[in-house]
């Protein structure tokens, strides 16, 4: 397995963002740059990364302000603007490198929701396509409008507080080696922030007012025994979004990229970078 190089890039805002690279022997013939969901970070890609080397695409993966190696108050963020412009230096940093190799975006869960406000925000005509895993749009977990209110409150008074995301590892994939390596991993961690849910919520309504305006081919996947993100807010992205393509797993979980049928999948990703 090929080990990935690392740097840290000084965002705009000060703090250092932790980027892994993955390169290929020769010029890569596509570049994916994948934006992680909550509470991981990039170390967990390398085998999604491995994957397309074998296929001579390149990997780029950042840890997102308050996660893995990046600095910043773990499962914070004050702005969901900060993700946005972080996308943007790691961006730049990989077009320096290879400036004329296509990129694709690859999103997961808290990542497909700052890939999709990324997109249709900046409207980059740096991204060739993106692939949006389980993207973060509809929860399985339900709370009641007061206390999404009451947390909405808390959260200009006190938007530091971290309480627990909630995710049960063993609800990220039916590999229980995933699921192991997940609950002993140093670099993941179980917060969230009251602002970081109110931004992620903002970013949400941004995606279901303004999706309809992404003009690039977007590849929408979701596990359907997913418990932590509805697919039913795949579905609707898929009736709102021109150019996108929606396929549902019927037995995967929250994980498509790690679960037992993960050869399948990163099969899927690469049909789909083929021809586009």
């Amino acid at each position: 397995m090929n080990k990935s190089n690392s740097k840290n890039i000084l965002s705009k805002y000060g703090y250092n963002i932790f980027l892994r690279s993955w390169s290929t022997y020769k010029n890569p013939s596509h570049n994916i740059v994948i934006i992680h969901g909550l509470g991981e970070h990039s170390g967990r890609y390398d085998e999604f990364a491995n994957f397309f080397l074998k296929k001579n695409i390149g990997v780029f993966a950042f840890d997102l302000v308050g996660h893995g190696k990046s600095e910043g108050i773990k499962g914070h963020v004050s702005k969901i603007q900060n993700f946005i412009d972080d996308i943007e230096e790691v961006l730049i940093a990989v077009r320096k490198k290879y400036m004329d190799v296509p990129i694709i975006l690859f999103g997961h869960s808290l990542g497909g929701c700052l890939a999709l406000n990324y997109l249709i925000e900046r409207k980059s005509k740096e991204i060739n396509s993106a692939i949006i895993s389980s993207a973060w749009i509809i929860t399985e977990v339900k709370l009641s409008k007061y206390l999404l209110k009451f947390q909405q409150l808390l959260s200009n008074i006190f938007p530091t507080i971290r309480l627990s995301n909630r995710i049960d590892p063993k609800n990220l994939s039916k590999d229980n080696k995933i699921v192991k390596n997940y609950m002993n991993d140093p670099y993941v961690h179980d917060r969230i922030s009251l602002n970081l849910f109110k931004e992620v919520n903002k970013g949400i309504k941004k995606i279901e007012k303004e999706s309809h305006k992404l003009n690039l081919p977007i590849l929408l996947v979701h596990g359907k025994k997913d418990r932590i993100i509805s697919y039913k807010g795949s579905e609707l992205l898929n009736k709102q979004i021109t150019h996108s393509k929606l396929k549902l797993f019927e037995n995967i979980f929250h994980e498509p990229h790690n679960d037992l049928e993960k050869k399948e999948v990163l099969n899927f990703y690469f049909d789909f970078i083929k021809v586009n």
